[in-house]
């Protein structure tokens, strides 16, 4: 693996946590819309190179690519990971988007959990990137989508969680119109009472199982990093 592959395997540190992504993934910029377009046509000349009879194909990328930073960027996000190999020679469709919604566990319920539960029971689903009330880090756009499996309670070493697992038709504007994505979603309890939400996306949903497995995995290394006082 080149140092520039084994770069984009370490401990991503971030925003008062940090985790390991298995495989290549790449780190997309979202907050600012011109890092992005710089990071996404890197990725793209990466990925397909520079022939001319390549324009289409580098098109499209660029097209998918940016289209999945735009609506994180819509959405509030913060971090969004494309995997490029879950491991050498096996390619992934998923992303991972990564959110601090304004949600704050204080005083909700007599533990975290419980907590998580509460806010959670509050939070509809998406329906429009800047409709107040909607599923914070939600997809803004697309059919809502239908449920795979219950709400599950989780008990990471980080602290508690609740999973949602649904599938999620992509928007008509959508470079992947018509498909259907599995939406798997991690709220976390973070030690300041507020909440994490690690979104993954994958367009496989025949895999659903397998999937939140391995999600369930890179979740489990969630690590809480004390940010030092300013001198």
């Amino acid at each position: 693996m080149s140092d520039e592959s084994a770069a984009r395997t370490r401990r991503t540190r971030e925003g008062g946590f940090d985790f390991a992504l298995p495989g290549d993934w790449w780190a997309v910029p979202v907050v600012h819309a011109d890092e992005t377009e710089r990071a996404v046509a890197a990725l793209v000349r990466e990925t397909v190179g520079r022939r001319d009879e390549d324009a289409t194909a580098r098109a499209e990328l660029r097209s998918r690519f940016l289209f999945a930073a735009d609506r994180a960027r819509a959405a509030g996000a913060t971090q969004l990971h494309l995997c490029r190999e879950v491991m050498p020679g096996v390619p992934l469709p998923a992303t991972l988007t990564v959110y601090h919604p304004r949600l704050t566990l204080r005083r909700l319920a007599p533990t975290p959990a419980a907590a998580l539960r509460a806010v959670l029971g509050t939070v509809r689903e998406p329906s429009g990137p800047s409709e107040p009330g909607r599923d914070p880090g939600g997809d803004p756009g697309g059919d809502p989508g239908g449920e795979v499996a219950p709400d599950a309670d989780l008990e990471l070493p980080c602290g508690p969680a609740v999973r949602r697992v649904r599938e999620v038709s992509a928007p008509a504007d959508s470079p992947e119109a018509g498909l259907t994505t599995l939406e798997v979603a991690y709220y976390l309890a973070t030690p300041g009472d507020r909440v994490l939400l690690l979104s993954f996306a994958c367009g496989l949903p025949a895999l659903a199982e397998q999937l939140t497995e391995l999600f369930d995995l890179v979740v489990a290394t969630v690590a809480w990093v004390r940010t030092p006082p300013r001198g």
